[in-house]
């Protein structure tokens, strides 16, 4: 993932929970709304965003490591910005280092789908329940997909040998 030149709409950095769940969403879209991106758009950037937060909660709430602080284990990065063809949200949290298998795993699977293929494996995933400890499936990852028609774009950075910083890019041309 390049670093391009990009216009913020929204930044924020902090923990993660359900009232600023609510808050950073009711952001996003009257920020949206001013914007005049159309709705189809709009619906589409507010779903994917409720995706990323389920996932970023739920990779953060119980993140706890011996002689590291709570608080910034769980602290979140998100960016709302628009760059000139796409309108993309970027996030960053930290993650064990034994998390990352599976999670790429996930996501290089749903990126190598095409749209019949991905119908197939998100009914192959209802009918089979096939759920991690952490309650997903990767059905969050199929549905950012399926919604922005683009691969979702991803790095793991190292912190320690037992931390990694997770960044997770999805785009929607606007």
């Amino acid at each position: 993932m390049s670093e391009k030149k990009y216009s913020p709409i929204i930044d924020y950095s902090g923990e993660i929970n359900g009232p600023i769940i609510a808050e950073l969403l009711d952001d996003l879209d009257f920020k949206c709304i001013n914007l005049d991106i159309p709705e189809v758009k709009r619906k589409k950037l507010f779903n994917i965003a409720v995706e990323i937060f389920q996932n970023l909660y739920h990779y953060t709430r119980d993140l706890s490591i011996a002689g590291e602080s709570d608080a910034e284990l769980r602290k979140i990065n998100l960016v709302f910005f628009t760059e000139a063809d796409y309108y993309c949200i970027r996030t960053q949290n930290i993650i064990r280092a034994s998390d990352k298998p599976l999670l790429q795993q996930k996501i290089d699977r749903v990126n190598s789908l095409d749209d019949a293929a991905l119908k197939a494996y998100f009914k192959e995933i209802l009918n089979n329940h096939s759920f991690s400890l952490k309650g997903g499936a990767g059905l969050g990852f199929i549905d950012m997909k399926k919604r922005s028609g683009r691969e979702l774009e991803y790095n793991f950075d190292p912190i320690s040998d037992e931390l990694l910083k997770y960044t997770l890019c999805v785009k929607i041309k606007k």
